[in-house]
This record gives structure tokens, sequence and C-alpha cells, in this order.
């Protein structure tokens, strides 16, 4: 078995693998993907497009897994991360594709030439942008929205929480924001080793790692070292990840 960044020609299979791995959860299949048994082959579009605008990105690590089996002659792609590289003062360098501006049009060519996700709710589709103002201070631990505030000022709160840098100590921190296995190949250790890849970056950078728990996946996470639990990514009045179970944010400040 292989770990390796991912190239362009690995997004389309690294996608599928995702369609695969969460067709079944509630965020990714009930909530964004409602219409997936109708449509099964779209579902693998939501990861693909933002496979293609993260491949390039400086702190956007996209990493595939791939296997050899025996009697087939390519290896065969079973998993797939993304390892983001956050930072208290985030810098216009930073946040830059390594690709030339020709690249660049080639590559929203080829995002607008996809074809449309019917498996999805096109609502839903930005939800996890969404939740953003909702979860951000945490990665801070100066912040915290008031349970007790009425409904509008909460949201007020929130929304100018997105407008402020994070400054606490977990501010600097390597974030695992995706993590899929093919279902054929999970409890293998695949997942253990793409966590793993993140805890040494962050070892040597001297800063903590930190994810968001999927339902179920806390005792692999806390078995990977995840030891802070810090609150859930669906608290907050407007939170519109609101009702769906998990969502544990987790970290490790000491690698």
């Amino acid at each position: 078995m292989l770990i390796r960044p991912a190239q362009r020609s690995d997004l389309t299979p690294a996608a599928k693998v995702c369609a695969k791995a969460f067709f079944d959860t509630e965020l990714f299949g009930e909530v964004i993907h409602p219409y997936r048994h109708q449509y099964p082959d779209d579902m693998h579009l939501y990861w693909l497009k933002n496979f293609r605008r993260g491949l390039n990105r400086k702190d956007n690590h996209i990493l595939v897994a791939t296997v050899s089996e025996p009697g087939e002659s390519q290896p065969r792609m079973v998993g797939v991360a993304q390892w983001i590289r956050r930072r208290a003062q985030p810098s216009s360098q930073d946040q830059q594709s390594s690709t030339s501006p020709s690249s660049e049009q080639n590559e929203a060519e080829e995002e607008d030439e996809l074809p449309p996700n019917r498996a999805a709710d096109p609502a839903k589709l930005d939800v996890l942008q969404r939740v953003g103002p909702f979860v951000d201070h945490k990665w801070s631990g100066t912040v915290k929205v008031s349970a007790s505030r009425s409904s509008s000022d909460q949201l007020k709160e929130t929304l100018s929480l997105a407008d402020k840098r994070c400054t606490g100590e977990r501010a600097e921190t390597w974030y695992l924001g995706l993590l899929a296995i093919h279902p054929d190949y999970q409890g293998h250790g695949i997942g253990k080793q793409f966590v793993a890849w993140g805890f040494e970056r962050a070892r040597a950078d001297t800063v903590c790692v930190s994810v968001i728990s999927a339902l179920g996946k806390d005792g692999f996470y806390r078995n990977c070292g995840f030891d802070v639990d810090v609150g859930y990514a669906t608290e907050g009045e407007g939170n519109p990840l609101s009702g769906v179970p998990g969502g544990l944010i987790m970290f490790r400040d000491r690698v």
C-alpha cells in the first residue's frame, strides 16, 4: 500500500472513493445528497469539484492511498485524505495557487464542464461553508457564543467571528478536513496512516492537530491520538448543521 500526494489524474477515482465511503452517512448522504439512490453515479461530483479547487493550493494537501492487487495492471485507489495547514496570519501567498494563470483558466473551464450533480440538494451544497462562523472560534479558544442570548444577537455574534482571525494557541494547526476509505478496505489501518502523515507535519511545525469527527468515528480518532474535545460543529442557534448527528471537534495540542 502506498500513500502519496494526489495528481490531477487521481481526482476522479479519489472522488469516487468518497462517494462509496460516505454514501450512507447522515451529512454527505441524507443531507447533501438526498437523491443519491436515483443518481448514484453523480454523487462523486461533489468531491471532484472541491478537489480540483484545492489541488494546487499551497496549504492544501490531498493524499491518496493505492494498493496493487494480484492480476491487476494498475494500482487501485482505496483511500483519500485532505490535510489543511491553517495559519493564524494567512498571507495572500499562502492562499494562491501554484499554477500559472493559463492553468487556472483551464481548471475553471473544466469545472464549468462538470455535469450537474443530480444526487444533491442544491441548497445544501455549500452547507459546510456556511457552518464556518459557528465553529471557527473553536480554533482560538478565546471566543464563545452564549446560548442564553437571543437568536438574532447570537447570529450577529457568530457572523462577526468570520471577520476575525483566530489568535489563540490553536490558530496554528494541521486540520484533517477529509478522510475516506473505500468500504472494501476499511479496517486495514489505512486511515491511521493518513492521520499519522498530518501528525508528523504538526510535530515538525510545533503546532496542534484538529479534526471534526463524523458520527461513530470519535473512538477511531481518540485511538489515533486526538485527546481534547471542545464541542460540536452542530452547536449554535441558526447553525445549518443543527440536528445532524456527529461533528465532535477534536484536537491534540502537543503532538
